[in-house]
């Protein structure tokens, strides 16, 4: 059972890490995509002042940066994917909050790309589709990062030189 569990968390671990290392890249560097876009995209949600969108656009795709080389390396994994997971919870929120007011955007989650949802007008299908990456984020943040996870080795070392 074990081992399983392990696997499976590090399966999370490295899903999780390239999928927002990839979300980061979209709003830094992607062609037609990158920070102008996203920053277009956080705007449209009308729900943080111009000055907030601006540190938001700037923040964001950097924190993801940090947290998904973190979850990726295994170090601070927990803390990391715990980040990363309320981030998507304050993400899922403002998508909930657009559509409870009918407003008709996209996302800017992904730049040009897609996962579950089709590009277009955001919906329902959006939340169900972070609800989908919370479960790895969530699972990552409450029991750890699985094998190669350089925070178990570093605690299991502490503990037989004691």
């Amino acid at each position: 059972m074990t081992r399983l569990r392990h696997s499976a968390l590090f399966v999370c671990r490295v899903a999780i890490a390239a999928l927002f290392l990839i979300a980061a890249w979209q709003k830094l560097f992607a062609p037609g995509a990158g920070p102008q876009k996203f920053a277009l995209a956080i705007n449209s949600f009308k729900i943080l002042p111009e000055h907030l969108v601006h540190l938001a656009t700037g923040v964001i795709p950097w924190l993801e940066v940090l947290c998904a080389v973190l979850v990726l390396i295994g170090v601070w994994t927990r803390a990391a994917a715990t980040v990363l997971t309320l981030l998507l919870v304050g993400f899922t929120a403002a998508v909930i909050s657009v559509l409870m007011r009918n407003m008709s955007l996209t996302c800017g989650c992904f730049g040009n790309l897609t996962l579950i949802c089709p590009k277009g007008v955001m919906g329902w299908c959006k939340v169900f589709e972070n609800s989908v990456i919370l479960l790895p984020c969530v699972l990552v943040a409450v029991f750890g990062g699985g094998w190669l996870d350089l925070d178990r080795l570093r605690m299991s070392n502490a503990t037989r030189s004691t």
